[in-house]
């Protein structure tokens, strides 16, 4: 069992890293290319209901 806990918390760790430089790049907003997708699908959505 401490062989397996072990390698949770190296792969939690590395998590944490790899969040936190992500972070540190891009900030802690949603990507535009998330936000151009949801004006697009509600654009498509309102033509469809018209």
């Amino acid at each position: 069992m401490g062989f397996l806990k072990n390698v949770k918390k190296s792969i939690d760790d590395y998590l944490e890293k790899t969040a936190k430089s992500n972070k540190e790049m891009f900030g802690d907003g949603v990507p535009d290319c998330c936000k151009m997708n949801n004006q697009v699908s509600r654009q498509q959505g309102k033509s469809k209901n018209d």
